[in-house]
């Protein structure tokens, strides 16, 4: 939300710096995230348009003469078109300092087509706005501002704009009112509360009317309906007090009915809506269901089609209105209206969620309105809204005020000793009460004889209506933590106590995650929710999946409506976005989900990616993959402690002549290969990408190697060709020779892999090097020969191979 420092001076007088106040936020549990600093401007006054003449040497420009409140008006040319005699604008006199286009600009005297100008007229992007915010031309004023008055200081148009972040449980602070009410107590100064003062509608029958109009709920779900009619309405430029504040808050000006409503929203926090009387049918507004398939074209120029989900504001005939998210264009206050309602009501906040969700609207109302707001704020809008109204010459008619009739909110019974205890400060009852009182509570005591200084007297406690949060005694406790300081809390490490919760889940995926950044791998951390456009780029490129995305029920939006399948698409994604920067290695521990017949099965996982930089070489050579599974096998290694076999395999998403598992004791732990080349075409990644995935359940924990001291006695080698068929894999072979002796094979290694018409179709050559060593003593030719025989012996029976001649 955004908070323009100088409206919020309004409501409570702050001698605090900026930065203060920033900091007093954040305490306060309000991180500001960003502060808006107004550009420096200075030497622009009011001044009022008393003659305007055709420029005697230029036919676009006009020669105004213009009255600052000095003894002589101002000369001064401009070739704006919106301007004209009577109106007030804001002048720039020579020497002010202004600011074009996000540069600082000086006014100085110059001549103009051969006259003087002695200053000029300026427009809202001179006084550092967003052009878009404002009228083409030059800016227009009220005849109220005084020629003369500096227009910088009186609209305090140099005070910093924060932006600030409210937690969803405190709509009361979504509002101009909100804050000052939580720095008034912060920083112990007195709040100016606009509505103090209002006179407020009384509770009407359910079905009430005054005069021509009637309002009615057949919904349970508004909860309080509050229309008033105005008549004699001038619908024309608002003040320009209102429109800089809102302009300054983000909000575009429109007229004076619409920026007057816009104002109370973002003053009081409670949204209205303003719809032409003589266009309502049957004089007449209900709060209903949405008839099934009812059509309404809402302010945007969209025709939305609605269901009995939908909750609107109807006249007799249609919807007039989604409520609290827009108004339909059929009953807009326009130029020529002359008689409005304004409606201010509160709707249930989960329903105006989930309509949002589904219609794809969240405004600034719905905002506010899916939180839940006070019914009694809808009283005290519609009368500060009224007041603002008649000022601007309408006549108002009786509020009519339908639905729940507010009640005060139930006591909460306070212990000062349990508070303390709880929040860890030692706050004084006199403290913990002017703390509470400062931000609306009435405090009082449990029994009358109790006095503020007796630790042992429990307070009464009772949350004004706009504290719909405050529920129970910690709730109490929590807000005079507030006030009175976290910074006030000692830094103390807690006790940590045993806990039946198993952390070895934990412990080993903290494990799993240290190996790969020790590997060089980065890790990154994703979102488990995506858009379902994920899951169908990666069935339109031909992967197969195991099946739809798990859905959930309560989406926050149509791009987090489904939990994640795997790690990978994330990784592509960033692959596509940081190709650039290869040679570059992520890897990821989180969870995925799968879709099953009851509940969604959530398991552990880890993926990591590997994206090279091209290299010039032959397609089947491919050297990026043979270190990407050097690294897969080393990481393997440092997480379980054993080393891993490579076995050929084919795995969705991956190249089908590029992919591997990696067997530890005889089970798949990891999946490795090359990205499916479909995969990288619909990501657009143009760059060698290589691409492992792991179930942290799969691997096993860490075994300590056992050292074994090195023979001292040499080593034999022989070479054997061997002949056998195709799909057998090179570890079969090496598994085969390894177990056909008694530990005097030290190492088996496969250096050569031959195809071709000499060996015969379906079968393929392999060349392996066999190394022989004793612990014990020398080997002999003889027993090296030995061995042979059984390896070969072995080799023919576990692989079919035979003796290449």
């Amino acid at each position: 939300m955004r908070v323009p420092l100088g409206w919020l001076r309004d409501y409570v007088d702050l001698s605090a710096t900026t930065d203060e106040i920033v900091e007093r936020l954040a305490m306060l549990g309000f991180p500001v995230e960003s502060v808006e600093r107004r550009p420096q401007l200075s030497g622009v006054v009011a001044g009022r348009i008393v003659a305007l003449e055709p420029h005697p040497n230029a036919d676009r420009l006009q020669v105004s003469h213009v009255d600052v409140g000095a003894a002589q008006p101002l000369v001064i040319a401009t070739a704006a078109t919106n301007v004209a005699v009577g109106q007030t604008v804001p002048v720039a006199t020579i020497g002010a300092q202004l600011v074009r286009d996000g540069k600082p600009l000086l006014i100085e005297l110059r001549p103009m087509r051969g006259l003087e100008s002695q200053g000029m007229l300026c427009s809202a992007d001179e006084l550092g706005f967003e052009p878009a915010l404002f009228e083409d031309g030059i800016l227009q004023l009220d005849d109220s501002v005084v020629p003369g008055t500096d227009v910088v200081e009186h609209f305090r148009l140099l005070d910093p704009v924060l932006e600030i972040e409210i937690t969803a449980n405190r709509v009361d602070v979504m509002s101009m009112v909100g804050v000052a009410r939580e720095l008034g107590a912060a920083f112990s100064a007195g709040v100016r509360d606009p509505i103090e003062r209002l006179h407020l509608p009384t509770a009407a029958p359910q079905d009430a009317s005054s005069g021509d109009l009637r309002v009615s709920i057949e919904s349970p779900d508004c909860r309080r309906f509050v229309a008033e009619r105005f008549s004699n309405v001038r619908v024309r430029m608002a003040p320009a007090w209102i429109r800089f504040r809102l302009a300054l808050a983000g909000q575009r000006p429109i007229n004076n009915v619409v920026d007057i409503l816009n104002f109370v929203m973002l003053e009081l926090g409670q949204p209205q809506h303003a719809y032409d009387f003589a266009r309502l049918a049957g004089a007449r507004l209900v709060a209903r269901d949405a008839h099934d398939r009812e059509v309404i074209r809402t302010l945007d120029g969209e025709d939305r089609t609605l269901t009995p989900q939908a909750l609107v504001i109807a006249d007799a005939e249609r919807a007039q209105c989604i409520a609290g998210l827009r108004g339909a264009a059929d009953s807009e206050v326009g130029d020529t209206t002359s008689e409005i309602v304004v409606e201010s009501a509160t709707f249930a906040g989960p329903r105006i969620r989930r309509l949002g969700l589904a219609l794809g609207l969240r405004t600034d109302a719905s905002s506010r309105h899916e939180r839940g707001l006070a019914p009694e704020l809808a009283d005290v809008a519609a009368a500060r809204a009224a007041g603002l109204l008649v000022n601007e010459g309408a006549t108002a008619h009786p509020a009519l005020a339908v639905g729940i009739e507010p009640t005060p909110r139930a006591p909460i019974v306070v212990s000062p000793q349990r508070v303390c205890a709880l929040i860890g400060i030692d706050v004084a009852p006199p403290e913990m009460a002017r703390s509470l009182r400062s931000l609306g509570f009435e405090v009082g005591f449990e029994t009358a004889s109790a006095q503020f200084g007796d630790p042992d007297s429990d307070l009464v406690v009772t949350p004004p209506y706009w504290r719909n949060d405050v529920t129970i005694f910690a709730d109490v406790a929590e807000e005079v933590a507030r006030i009175a300081g976290y910074d006030r809390i000692v830094a103390a490490s807690p006790p940590v106590y045993e806990q039946a919760i198993s952390s070895s889940e934990y412990l080993h995926e903290r494990h799993i995650a240290h190996c790969f950044a020790d590997g060089g791998y980065r890790e990154v951390a994703t979102l488990s929710l995506q858009p379902h456009s994920v899951y169908e780029r990666f069935v339109t490129s031909g992967i197969v999946l195991g099946g739809e995305p798990v859905e959930i029920f309560n989406p926050l939006s149509e791009d987090q409506r489904y939990l994640r399948f795997s790690l990978v698409p994330a990784l592509l994604s960033l692959a596509q976005k940081f190709a650039s920067m290869a040679p570059l290695r992520l890897f990821e521990v989180g969870h995925v989900f799968e879709r099953t017949e009851s509940d969604p099965f959530e398991f552990s996982t880890t993926a990591w990616m590997y994206v090279a930089q091209p290299v010039d070489e032959p397609g089947w050579r491919d050297s990026p993959f043979l270190t990407f599974k050097g690294e897969a096998l080393a990481i393997v290694r440092a997480i379980c402690g054993r080393d891993a076999d490579t076995v050929t395999t084919e795995s969705s998403g991956l190249h089908p002549g590029k992919s591997a598992s990696l067997v530890v004791d005889g089970k798949d732990v990891a999946t490795i290969g090359a990205a499916d080349p479909r995969l990288l075409a619909a990501y657009g990644i143009d760059r060698p990408v290589y691409i492992g995935s792991l179930r942290t359940h799969d691997i096993p924990g860490y075994t300590v190697p056992m050292y074994r001291a090195p023979s001292k006695y040499p080593a034999v080698e022989r070479d054997i060709a061997l002949i056998v068929a195709g799909e057998i894999p090179v570890h079969e072979i090496e598994h085969a020779i390894v177990v056909a002796t008694d530990g005097v094979v030290k190492g088996v290694r496969a250096f050569d892999d031959y195809r071709g018409p000499q060996i015969g179709e379906g079968s393929k050559s392999i060349a392996v090097r066999v190394k022989f060593q004793r612990d014990d003593a020398t080997l002999t030719d003889a027993e090296v020969d030995g061995h042979m025989s059984i390896i070969v012996k072995s080799l023919r029976e576990r692989v079919g191979a035979r003796i290449r001649e």
